[in-house]
């Protein structure tokens, strides 16, 4: 059974956001299911997939001047930080510390962040033909 459900809350009707939504969903039920043989390298294409994904993010609140891009990159910052700790613990062989992070933490982020934040910015982009 998968961790995360794709389904029509997280739809923002931007295909740029909602195909790398739709990835980031796909990829953290991999991880959540990998073997421990297999988690250190699903958690770094994580990593490496929710950084290309916030830098596209970022880019386009700068191009279409969004007012709410320092709050949005801080957001995306910390996340960052929080994948980056524990990147470090389960290149230490830590496997359970990546575990709980992605079971316990990023659903529920995720969830949040795309209902409030990504909305916010998805509606903003729409006004503007983006």
């Amino acid at each position: 059974m998968p961790l995360m459900d794709w389904n029509d809350s997280y739809f923002l009707d931007l295909p740029l956001l909602d195909e790398t939504h739709q990835e980031f969903v796909a990829l953290v039920n991999k991880v959540h299911d990998a073997s421990n043989a297999e988690f250190k390298a699903l958690f770094a294409e994580l990593l490496q997939h929710t950084q290309a994904h916030f830098d596209k993010e970022n880019a386009l609140m700068i191009e279409s001047k969004f007012s709410q891009l320092g709050e949005h990159n801080a957001e995306h910052q910390r996340v960052l930080n929080e994948l980056k700790q524990f990147q470090q613990r389960v290149d230490k062989g830590m496997i359970s510390f990546g575990r709980a992070y992605i079971k316990d933490r990023l659903p529920d982020w995720f969830a949040l962040h795309t209902k409030t934040m990504d909305s916010a910015l998805a509606m903003y982009l729409q006004k503007r033909n983006v």
